[in-house]
């Protein structure tokens, strides 16, 4: 009978560990929370996509890789969620089930959007017309190539 008892208890225990091991694992990343925590240091660049969407990904991953000293200028940061990656997150309505990419300003909200490459052409000259770029342009003693 007691060896029964611990056996439950045993049982009981292990189950516990595990619902609450997955619970923590389960835990997403609130996408709203991770973007306002770069509010007045950076400038966002959400890229969401699906896998299939082979050329704008690399598109996309080229133009940072090779712009990083413009971008790094324009403080911009990169936020890439690709295929899965997106059950990682707990994404807000107005980034739920859509894909492409949104430049977000100091202030946390939309400049502009685009369901393709397009906004990788216009991104430097929407960046160059807000009032704190002009200022931060003033102060700015790093030229890119």
């Amino acid at each position: 009978m007691y060896k029964l008892y611990m056996k439950k208890i045993s049982t009981s225990l292990m189950i516990s560990f595990i619902s609450i091991s997955m619970s923590y694992a389960a835990e997403k990343i609130i996408l709203e929370d991770y973007i306002n925590s770069f509010a007045w240091e950076k400038r966002i660049v959400l890229f969401i996509s699906k896998s299939k969407y082979v050329y704008f990904i690399n598109e996309t991953d080229n133009f940072f890789k090779k712009n990083s000293c413009e971008n790094d200028n324009r403080n911009l940061k990169y936020i890439r969620i690709v295929g899965d990656e997106i059950k990682k997150y707990n994404i807000s309505e107005k980034f739920k089930n859509k894909y492409g990419m949104w430049l977000i300003g100091y202030d946390g909200q939309i400049k502009s959007y685009s369901s393709d490459i397009s906004l990788l052409k216009k991104i430097y000259n929407i960046v160059d017309k807000m009032t704190i770029r002009k200022k931060e342009l003033l102060k700015q003693k790093v030229k890119c190539d």
